[in-house]
Formats: C-alpha cells, structure tokens, sequence
C-alpha cells in the first residue's frame, strides 16, 4: 500500500496507472455532463473551472499571460 504523497504524485505522472484512473475518470464526468446538460454548458463550466484554476493557482498573473502571448506569437516576425 502506497502513502498518499506517493499516490498524489503518481496521478499526475503520465504512463502510471493512477494518472490513467484518473484521465477515465475525468472522460467519464465529462461523458456524463456532456449527455445530461449538453456540449455547450459542459464546455462552459470546463472554461469556469479553467478560469478559477487560473485565479487561485498562479501567482505571477501577468507574467503568466505574457508568457502564454509570447508563446502563440514566437514565430511571427
């Protein structure tokens, strides 16, 4: 039996079983919503979930958004 820290890291690791459990499980919820409410509402919350993650999980904001515009713009000189 793994501890928790061990098992949290293994979620978020690509190619282990958890972190495919968990991929299933977010594909079925988003399965499930998709049937009940409907695409657009579905992806609606998806973009306030995004949203909130974004608000509560970065600290430098506006670097943040800098660096993702200097991303999608890297090429275009």
């Amino acid at each position: 039996m793994m501890d928790k820290k061990n098992f949290f890291a293994q979620v978020f690791t690509p190619g282990t079983v958890p972190c495919a459990v968990f991929g299933m499980a977010v594909g079925l919820l988003f399965a499930v919503l998709c049937l009940t409410i409907g695409v657009g509402k579905t992806l609606l919350i998806g973009l306030f979930c995004l949203v909130g993650a974004f608000v509560g999980g970065v600290k430098d904001k506006a670097g943040f958004i800098r660096r993702v515009i200097l991303f999608f713009h890297r090429g275009e000189n």
